[in-house]
């Protein structure tokens, strides 16, 4: 049996902006396309022994995603406060294939975003949700090595809006996803919340469009 190397210690997150060089390269070479993405956001550049590796970045939850809402306890009346806690892990690349290097990049990746984004959004992060396309090789394992908790699937439907105040609705059909999700020990839902970056809407940072629903989203890339 192969033992388990810890590289913790040679394990750097840098945060940087989704337009940086060096995030946008990498970004461009992940499986799902690169269409940017919007609302609350935090990005790394992930380094190891001083190489740059690979990116992993945390959005604003989704809005509406039954699984996942049963697994927090999120309803019609927390949902647009509850949510401000929940950190969806939106994108995940390393170009380096180690044993456990995974694993390990997004144990870091939860401690060092998880105060980040108190100190950029002024609310306690109590837990974190992610979206895998799932593939004859791509079953979540590194989100199960980390503890995650595999919730369910997405329907495999959402609502998009069209521009202009007048625009309806448009129901689209969508890869389904499957869902894990994980609470942060000793912490529990928001239950105040006070914008401190959008003052507009109802949703203080969740993507707006979505229906309340189970809902596929968003603009920015799922996780490998």
């Amino acid at each position: 049996m192969n033992a388990i190397i810890d590289r913790t210690r040679g394990i750097r997150l840098i945060q940087c902006k989704r337009t940086n060089p060096q995030y946008q390269e990498i970004r461009n070479r992940h499986y799902i396309p690169n269409h940017g993405s919007v609302g609350q956001q935090i990005h790394y550049l992930i380094y190891l022994d001083g190489d740059c590796i690979g990116i992993i970045s945390g959005g604003g939850a989704a809005y509406a995603v039954k699984c996942r809402d049963d697994y927090f306890g999120i309803n019609k009346k927390n949902r647009n406060v509850a949510l401000n806690g929940i950190i969806d892990n939106t994108v995940f690349r390393l170009e380096k294939n180690i044993p456990n290097l995974g694993t390990q990049v997004l144990s870091k990746w939860r401690r060092q975003v998880t105060v980040d984004w108190e100190k950029k959004y002024n609310v306690k992060p109590c837990g974190f949700e992610t979206f895998v396309i799932e593939n004859s090789r791509r079953k979540g394992a590194m989100y199960k090595a980390d503890n995650w908790i595999f919730v369910g699937e997405t329907q495999g439907s959402t609502k998009f809006h069209q521009h202009g105040m007048d625009k309806q609705f448009i129901r689209r059909t969508v890869q389904k996803k499957i869902v894990f999700c994980k609470w942060i020990k000793g912490r529990s839902l928001p239950e105040h919340y006070e914008s401190t970056w959008n003052l507009k809407g109802q949703c203080r940072g969740q993507m707006s469009i979505f229906d309340i629903g189970d809902c596929d989203y968003k603009f920015e890339g799922f996780v490998e």
